[in-house]
């Protein structure tokens, strides 16, 4: 933590994994099939037009630097719903378990790509998470998520059609940690 920046993912066991997975398949399918398929700069080329259709259409999101971490570490402390949260080459620690939502549902996002986030959440906090990984792991409270996949999480103080904070976390290539208030 602290002011270093983490791109622990990048060296990580899973991320080399992943990739000499896909470096062998394409191998395969050019020895096989005489398919030349390339397939690292097919995920690079995506990963780069994610990051421009972002920055056109989800400018007016970024209410401040601090909602966008691009090769840096930071903190952020939700107090109030946010909108949406950046994480690009870097890593952030947001702290949500102090959201309130008595007057309404609240819905923000966190986008993590290519680096890490810790995501802090209260379990008497009504949350309802969703989740999307794509070559990326998430640690929730009570299970992992790794490598493609959608899945959901629900605090244990939820309550279908009561006030709640909707959470969309998207993770590329990067990891995040979901922790429970009085776990971490």
């Amino acid at each position: 933590q602290g002011g270093e920046v983490k791109i622990a993912f990048l060296f990580s066991g899973l991320f080399w994994g992943v990739m000499l997975v896909l470096f062998g398949a394409s191998m395969i399918l050019r020895a096989v099939f005489n398919l030349d398929i390339p397939i690292f700069r097919i995920i690079f080329a995506l990963v780069i037009i994610y990051f421009g259709v972002k920055l056109l259409l989800g400018r007016q999101s970024f209410k401040s630097d601090e909602n966008f971490s691009m090769f840096r570490s930071s903190d952020i402390t939700m107090n109030e719903s946010g909108g949406e949260y950046n994480v690009v080459f870097g890593q952030s620690n947001i702290d949500l378990s102090n959201i309130d939502i008595s007057e309404n549902s609240k819905k923000d996002n966190v986008d993590v790509v290519f680096g890490s986030g810790n995501l802090l959440i209260d379990p008497q906090i009504p949350m309802k998470l969703k989740i999307s990984t794509v070559f990326a792991d998430c640690k929730l409270p009570h299970r992992d998520i790794n490598f493609f996949g959608d899945s959901g999480y629900e605090t244990p103080a939820f309550v279908e059609g009561e006030n709640y904070l909707l959470l969309n976390v998207d993770v590329v290539f990067g990891s995040v940690v979901i922790v429970e208030k009085g776990q971490e």
